[in-house]
């Protein structure tokens, strides 16, 4: 593209993957924060809830002042509870939609646009279909909250088989249980995240071609698959170009390449074009701010290849 992304996207960072310390809500959350919000680059971020009051303010004058796009990311509470929206014990599954109700209370304080959560464990072939209906359940019930407040809802797929082997991740599976809850909350969709996809072993044109019609969020990143005992191995999103990763500028565009086909990306020249969010996390001793710069380069590169 000779044109730059403006009026396209509104490039996005998942601020407690690229800024582990903060992986709690706690450390240097507010701090940095501010860094994202204060960079151009970055229209959007997507924020976990912060662990206390205190710090809850502060983040919230640094994104109000900035003016920064907020996305409230559900998932890091839900996994670190380790809790289960598709959990066949009902008081299990109740703890869960609780939490995610404190996600879409915190989307309100922040004035975001939308929540992200994830489905629980894949319970085994066996008990598939009970637990794609418990989460059916869940997920409109939470649709309902969120169309009360405003906030577009959208669930992510996650891999099956790998690292996190979620109940939702397949393209198929994907879009079926979101058109079924699309039919009453026209609110809920589908993230998209293309660190996913190898670990699913689906490309992207067919990722996105599939699940176009429930599709309103999306992410960009990378993973490696090559070797268990390699510290970037499974879900970890590693910086793009990792070495013997899985993805890079090339795979970007492509990427880039199939959201332009199935229309997520246009020229809107909105004030709110889509969100597109990098999730790029350190891996061991690696800087933040340089795995951030990294992620840059690897969008422009990826821009003018498609």
């Amino acid at each position: 593209m000779k044109e730059l992304w403006h009026g396209y996207v509104d490039i996005g960072l998942i601020h407690s993957m690229a800024y582990p310390a903060t992986g709690k809500g706690d450390g240097p959350y507010a701090e940095t924060l501010r860094n994202i919000s204060n960079d151009l680059f970055f229209g959007a971020v997507e924020i976990r809830r912060p662990a206390d009051a205190q710090t809850k303010e502060k983040a919230k004058k640094v994104t109000e002042v900035s003016g920064i796009r907020v996305v409230l990311a559900g998932q890091p509470p839900l996994l670190g509870g380790k809790l289960n929206l598709n959990a066949e014990n009902n008081e299990e599954r109740k703890k869960a939609i609780e939490d995610v109700k404190k996600s879409i209370d915190d989307a309100v304080y922040f004035n975001a646009e939308k929540v992200i959560v994830l489905s629980g464990p894949h319970p085994g072939a066996e008990k598939k279909e009970t637990a794609l209906k418990l989460l059916i359940e869940s997920l409109k019930e939470l649709s309902a909250y969120a169309k009360e407040k405003s906030k577009i809802f959208s669930l992510e797929t996650f891999d099956d088989t790998i690292d996190k082997k979620c109940l939702i991740g397949v393209s198929e599976d994907s879009v079926k249980l979101a058109e079924e809850v699309k039919k009453t909350y026209s609110n809920f969709g589908l993230t998209i995240d293309l660190s996913h996809l190898p670990l699913l072993n689906e490309k992207s044109e067919y990722a996105l071609e599939t699940v176009k019609s429930c599709l309103n969020h999306v992410h960009v990143g990378n993973c490696y698959m090559k070797d268990k005992t390699n510290p970037a191995y499974g879900d970890v999103h590693p910086r793009f170009g990792y070495p013997g990763s899985e993805n890079g500028a090339a795979e970007l565009a492509e990427f880039l390449r199939a959201l332009f086909k199935i229309g997520y990306l246009k020229n809107t020249m909105s004030a709110k074009p889509p969100i597109v969010s990098f999730e790029v996390k350190p891996v061991g001793d690696e800087d933040p701010e340089a795995v951030i710069a990294s992620a840059k380069r690897t969008w422009k590169a990826a821009w003018a290849l498609v």
